[in-house]
């Protein structure tokens, strides 16, 4: 790895010193004004840059030749300029675009398929973007290293890869990111978003073009969960001509991640009738053999019957496809079809089964014995299509009919007998002194019996929505009013049983095997209408934009016992919960100086509840107050907020430790104060040093949460709870840091990410030993060098320092983050 550092710092330095050239310029409309944040790429290539306020742009660190210069805007037409560079020198170039009204309705597909519209500057709210090639950079594919860009988000690592996400916003809990809205382009996307919003399905961020937060008042219009907020992940775009990409990444433990997408458009088909046509097709697999060792007697490795080791990794693959047809661009009502289908495949040897505090100290990335059979199968199919109607430049309708289908079955160990009674393993891992004989069984070190459940789910999830866009007045005072509706359905189906085990000298043989059903034989369903109007109002520098949302939710669960597992309803039994909430908000955004923003806004929070006539909805009521400056080479925003719960929801998840049934209850009154600062800049741009970029992102998040209610709760984190106990699971503090630099298509960042400690069960306070997640700070290293014909090398240290940290003591004991992992790809961009 040394030489491998030394080689890539050698050859930044070899590329540093020589002479480059540098292409800036301007980029106008056709009556010569500005056009801030038009996109300036070297066709080909992903160097680029975005154009200021002025219009202006400047791309540095180039080489010698001739390039072509590609200008886009949407609302306007591409503008190309082939252009020659010569070391040493600086060439001007004026692009100038012009509007089309085909790129109207890429400006409504924009808006319907993002919370931010690739910008943030005049959000009347918090907003974060991420793009490509940020995701490429730094995520590595997991989803977790991705949002830490992005202040405000809680995250709660589990196996090191991000494979099921716990995110949570503004704090929110982190629980499977049940708490947030999800979507991936404006589409709900969480397997029951209603009935069982937890993620146990979440995109590959790998293959995504961008990733958006939005929090405070202006994300209202999305839903169902209002109160921390929606995260929008951007599926691959179809490219304007024709492109191609290619990723292939190698690593410890036989991982290996292949990723490919390809894509064309022509605005004008013959064979179609001269209808736009745009299609693009993505694979991605992503393989691991895991990090962990499964251990038997004596702490030694345990390998299968045939002396195979067993896997603690994953295998996963994505397909991804979409097709758009539109018509010309001199139509007097310009319309577009796009349809969408994806699938994913996964499995992958995940346990719930953590270490005792003991073990974790000695070797925190074992696994027990009793772990080795578990495992995730899990499939995913998405079908979307949207269509757009763009009537004039002041009324267009976007309506999208999606479905979900997702099934997995997570068979994975749940109890263990020594002697007497069966324990939870949750309970063994709390508790390891007073359940000494269980813990030997799970080690393999005893004889024992084991229960594993089939946790075999199937989920569904689907509807129509529709979103009418209409423009008054004029540009500096007039409003943009959207109103929308969504008619949606989902449910989980849960047809489950227990396996038993046997386990001698630490290999588990089947002794009884269980009829599916009988553990678990229910189907919980959700019937929702939601719909919502909300108004961008702009007089001058001051934009409002009030919003008025409607969610009217029927929660039922249809449970058959365990039995009835043919379902003749001879045992049934029925519960139902309806729901129908109003939920107002507000936001405000005023440009106080050249580049200055101050925006605030206040809303109201919402989460459904489930099935149970006595669970309330979340209810909350949210403020914040924050400043945004964009500059040429400098943007920031700093937010304060406040979230005043009036009931929390809690969920009985196993990820959390629970009983897994994902019911939920009340946790009462609960209030949420923090400060969120996200800074970026290009250091080189601010002191004039145009050879070099030196990008620099900062990303703070102060968060405080109490409990404002005492109550008892079989929730074990949340316990016997006191007036101002500090939620579980949320660190007062996060920092993340990316320091960079980049010349000449050479590029190599540090990224370092600090939490302080948090604890496992609420409370105030000194935290127990037992109870603390240890602050860590981890630093992860990135670097990329330019090969010929488009290629490029790359290579990523995760974990530099190799820091042996804990992520979390639930679902079941002690659970560590990733340990140092090298890896190096090739990565191939071909087309615009």
């Amino acid at each position: 790895m040394r030489l491998s550092l030394c080689l890539l710092l050698s050859l930044l330095a070899l590329g540093a010193s020589a002479q480059t050239a540098t292409l800036a310029g301007r980029v106008v409309g056709t009556d010569g004004g500005a056009l801030p944040g038009a996109s300036v790429v070297l066709d080909g290539t992903t160097r680029g840059a975005a154009a200021d306020r002025d219009g202006r742009f400047e791309i540095v660190g180039l080489g010698d030749g001739t390039v072509e210069v590609v200008a886009t805007l949407i609302g306007y037409t591409a503008a190309r300029e082939r252009v020659t560079l010569t070391r040493g020198e600086r060439t001007e170039v004026t692009l100038v675009l012009a509007e089309a009204t085909l790129d109207a309705g890429e400006v409504v597909v924009t808006a319907r398929e993002t919370l931010t519209g690739r910008g943030t500057l005049d959000l009347p709210g918090s907003g974060h973007y991420i793009g490509p090639r940020a995701i490429e950079q730094i995520g590595g594919g997991d989803v977790h290293r991705v949002l830490r860009e992005v202040p405000g988000v809680t995250i709660q690592e589990e196996d090191g890869y991000g494979l099921r996400p716990n995110i949570g916003l503004r704090g929110s809990g982190a629980e499977r990111s049940s708490t947030i809205t999800l979507m991936e382009d404006g589409v709900l996307i969480a397997p029951a978003p209603y009935a069982a919003p937890a993620a146990y399905y979440f995109p590959s961020v790998g293959r995504m073009d961008g990733v958006e937060v939005r929090t405070g008042a202006g994300q209202i219009k999305y839903g169902p969960q209002t109160t921390g907020g929606a995260i929008n992940l951007l599926a691959a775009r179809i490219p304007d001509g024709t492109a191609a990409q290619g990723d292939v990444v190698l690593g410890p433990n036989d991982q290996r991640t292949l990723h490919a997408r390809v894509g064309s458009s022509t605005p004008s088909a013959n064979w179609l009738g001269g209808l736009g046509v745009g299609v693009v097709a993505e694979v991605r697999s992503d393989n691991v053999d895991g990090f962990k060792t499964v251990t038997g007697p004596g702490g030694t490795a345990l390998v299968r019957p045939g002396g195979e080791a067993f896997e603690t990794g994953f295998d996963k693959v994505d397909l991804f496809g979409r097709v758009r047809l539109a018509t010309a661009p001199d139509a007097s009502v310009f319309q577009s079809l796009t349809l969408t289908a994806s699938r994913t495949d996964e499995v992958s040897d995940e346990t719930y089964l953590g270490l005792t505090e003991a073990d974790f100290a000695a070797t925190p990335y074992t696994r027990y014995a009793a772990s080795q059979r578990d495992e995730m199968d899990a499939e995913h199919a998405a079908l979307r299509a949207r269509h757009v109607a763009v009537f004039s430049d002041r009324l267009d309708l976007t309506t999208t009919v999606y479905r979900n289908d997702f099934a997995r079955n997570w068979y994975k160990l749940d109890r263990v007998t020594a002697a007497g009674s069966a324990v939870r393993i949750a309970s063994l891992l709390d508790d390891p002194d007073a359940y000494a004989d269980e813990l030997a069984v799970v080690r393999g070190e005893a004889t024992g019996t084991l229960a594993v459940k089939a946790n075999n789910r199937t989920y569904l999830s689907e509807g129509v929505q529709t979103v009418a866009g209409v423009r008054l007045g004029r540009e500096g005072a007039g409003a943009l009013v959207e109103a929308g509706l969504r008619l949606h359905a989902d449910h989980i189906d849960f047809f489950q049983w227990v396996d038993g085990y046997s386990i001698d000298g630490g290999q588990m043989a089947l002794v009884s095997e269980g009829q599916p059903g009988t553990d678990a034989n229910r189907v919980d369903r959700a019937r929702a209408v939601a719909g919502f109007v909300q108004a961008d109002a702009q007089w001058g520098p001051l934009t409002l934009t009030p919003g008025l949302r409607l969610e009217s939710v029927r929660l039922r669960r249809e449970d058959f016992g365990t039995a009835d597992v043919t379902r003749t309803g001879a045992d049934l039994t029925e519960r139902e919960n309806n729901v129908t909430a109003l939920i107002p908000g507000l936001g405000a955004i005023v440009e106080v100086a050249d580049g200055w923003r101050v925006f605030g806004g206040l809303h109201r929070g919402f989460a459904p509840p489930d099935s149970r006539s006595e669970t309330e909805p979340e209810s909350s009521v949210n403020g914040e107050i924050g400043v945004r400056y964009g500059g040429p080479a400098i943007e920031v925003q700093v937010a304060a907020y406040r979230t005043a719960y009036r009931n929390l929801l809690g969920s009985d998840l196993a990820a959390s430790g629970g009983g897994g049934t994902s019911d939920q209850f009340n946790g009462g009154r609960v209030d949420v104060s923090g400060l969120e600062v996200g800074a970026s800049a290009d250091l080189a741009r601010v002191v004039r040093r145009n050879a070099w970029s030196v990008p620099v992102r900062v990303a703070y998040t102060y968060t405080d949460a109490r409990f404002q209610s005492a109550f008892e709760s079989d929730f074990g984190p949340w316990g016997t709870v006191a007036v101002g106990d500090k939620l579980p699971y949320q660190a007062s503090h996060r920092l993340y840091v990316r320091a960079g630099v980049e010349r000449d298509g050479w590029a190599l960042a540090l990224l370092a990410n600090a939490v302080s400690d948090m604890r496992a069960v609420a409370g105030q306070g000194t935290i127990p030993d037992t109870e603390r997640i240890g602050a860590h700070a981890i630093l992860d290293l990135v670097a990329e060098a330019p090969l010929p014909g488009g290629l490029s090398l790359t290579g990523r240290v995760v974990n530099l320092t190799d820091e042996a940290y804990l992520v979390a003591r639930r679902p079941a004991g002690l659970r560590p983050g990733l340990p140092r992992t090298v890896t190096v790809g090739l990565r191939a961009r071909l087309g615009r």
